[in-house]
């Protein structure tokens, strides 16, 4: 089977030789959860009737649209003239796509019944993604695992976030080895035997971590594909999901406005990447960011002032310079940023954004740690390597992961995962020393964040309380910027400002109108 782009596959067999994998749902499933459609395929998630000693009871099953034999030749013969003609699905003109059979000799005549079949299977084929392509489309999934031939490829689905779920989509070897290799083709990188594993980023934005053949893996080529979000999530869609409250919110929005140096952390796919990205959308237009990221994940493109810098590595040294994350960080210094953001921090390169935090930028990173302690004791040790004395350049530490809340209703026994920022600790100067100060904890029990009231919340702030004594702003004045900040929060949970660029635009309209009064207010001194 050729998944796309294989120019050179597709040319390879006759066309009377070739299939095409229809997926169809033929699980018992003793009684549907979810039905909805991906497109013309229809998704069901539904228990299992019978199960064996090591099966989850739930699946995530597709029902591709059904085609005839005929068909087959027709479409693979539209995907190599679409390739030919450069396109990436079929054009959305019934003139264009006349003159596209006429010239390749394609039989224009089947469109009037199979329409939505042979788009699909086309656009599918064209996709690079194959019998992956429903997966990859569909919304609600956020990962994908293809593990090993034979086993059912696993997902991991957002609105039942209990366990990585089966499917009904079965590879084979042969299937596996050449999607791998296409995929890493699509992401500009080499698989090999002489090279058997990889990671990379998609034209889709999708991470993929793929190994080819046995060399490195025992059961053969695998991959697994991290589906990057097309639309940007916002500070406001977290608040409404309970990943934190308007008053966290409204704590880190000040803390932004103040440039206070904050490191997000967190386990493996625990959000942390969601939640920066989020926070980046409460600093306005006016601001520069400097984006610093290996494989590019964040997604700031309506920011007018965004300057992303991302990683080069060359396998041969006549290809040019390799450029890590610590050449760029050192770069972004000397660009005149406001705030500079590494995407993730993983060696070095820390140093340089303690660096920029004692130079007065706002610093903000991810890194992988499971508490503020860890994460501390991992930058002090090899071979970051960070000094007891630079610690207190950090403001706060935010702890996000994902949290197993027990399932209300009777339809499955079990606890169902959840994303939550379960502490913010500041680091706070004591006796020539530092010490972490917890400021906010999330309670399992009652599923909130506390505090809830501003006072306690200054109470507990020893950051706040010395920027206060520091500068003129008073504690009651920096109350005052909470509530603010906390109703502009409350008020866009309760309107439709709720994407990335409508919290962003909310927020640079604040932005200028404070700018107008200062001005006013300078002019009649």
């Amino acid at each position: 089977m050729a998944y796309l782009q294989s120019r050179s596959i597709l040319s390879r067999h006759n066309h009377n030789d070739r299939s095409i994998k229809v997926i169809r749902c033929e699980e018992n499933i003793s009684k549907i959860l979810k039905e909805y459609t991906v497109g013309p395929t229809k998704a069901i998630i539904g228990l299992k009737s019978i199960l064996g000693e090591e099966d989850y009871p739930l699946i995530y099953c597709i029902n591709e649209p059904q085609i005839p034999q005929s068909l087959v030749h027709t479409i693979y013969k539209l995907t190599e003239a679409l390739l030919a003609e450069g396109y990436s699905s079929l054009p959305p003109t019934s003139k264009e796509v006349k003159r596209i059979c006429k010239e390749y000799k394609i039989d224009y005549s089947v469109f009037k019944d199979y329409f939505i079949e042979i788009k699909y299977y086309t656009e599918r084929e064209l996709s690079g993604y194959g019998p992956l392509y429903t997966l990859i489309i569909d919304p609600y999934i956020e990962e994908i695992a293809v593990d090993r031939a034979g086993t059912p490829v696993a997902v991991f689905h957002s609105l039942y976030p209990l366990a990585w779920l089966d499917t009904n989509v079965v590879l084979s070897e042969s299937e596996i080895d050449d999607l791998t290799l296409a995929l890493s083709r699509r992401a500009g990188r080499t698989l090999s035997i002489a090279h058997p594993y990889t990671e990379g980023l998609l034209p889709e934005g999708h991470r993929i971590a793929a190994t080819y053949g046995r060399e490195i893996s025992r059961f053969g080529s695998s991959i697994v594909i991290r589906k990057h979000r097309q639309k940007p999530i916002s500070i406001i869609e977290l608040v409404k999901q309970r990943i934190l409250s308007p008053l966290i919110a409204a704590y880190l929005w000040l803390l932004l406005d103040l440039k206070a140096p904050m490191l997000i952390v967190g386990p493996t796919a625990s959000g942390k990447t969601t939640l920066l990205q989020a926070l980046l959308g409460l600093i306005p237009a006016s601001r520069r960011i400097v984006t610093i990221e290996d494989t590019p994940e964040l997604n700031l493109i309506h920011h007018r002032r965004w300057d992303s810098l991302t990683t080069r590595y060359t396998y041969l040294s006549s290809e040019g310079e390799d450029v890590d994350l610590y050449k760029l960080a050192k770069f972004a210094l000397r660009r005149r940023a406001d705030y500079l953001v590494i995407g993730e921090i993983r060696g070095e390169e820390a140093k340089l954004y303690i660096h920029a935090a004692v130079s007065g930028h706002g610093a903000l990173a991810t890194f992988h740690a499971d508490t503020a302690e860890s994460a501390i004791l991992r930058l002090k040790a090899p071979p970051i390597g960070i000094g007891d004395a630079y610690i207190p350049a950090l403001w706060s530490i935010i702890v996000v992961k994902r949290v197993h809340m027990p399932l209300k209703g009777n339809e499955i026994v079990g606890a169902i995962e959840l994303r939550r920022v379960v502490t913010i600790k500041e680091v706070v100067e004591e006796n020539s020393s530092w010490k972490l100060q917890t400021v906010f904890k999330w309670s399992p029990a009652k599923d909130a964040h506390e505090p809830q009231e501003i006072d306690e919340l200054l109470e507990k702030s020893k950051r706040l309380q010395a920027y206060s004594e520091h500068t003129n702003m008073s504690l009651e004045t920096i109350k005052r910027e909470l509530k603010l900040r906390v109703y502009h929060i409350v008020k866009m949970v309760n309107s439709d400002t709720i994407s990335f660029e409508q919290v962003n635009n909310y927020i640079t309209k604040l932005d200028i109108e404070r700018m107008v009064i200062t001005l006013v207010k300078a002019g009649k001194r």
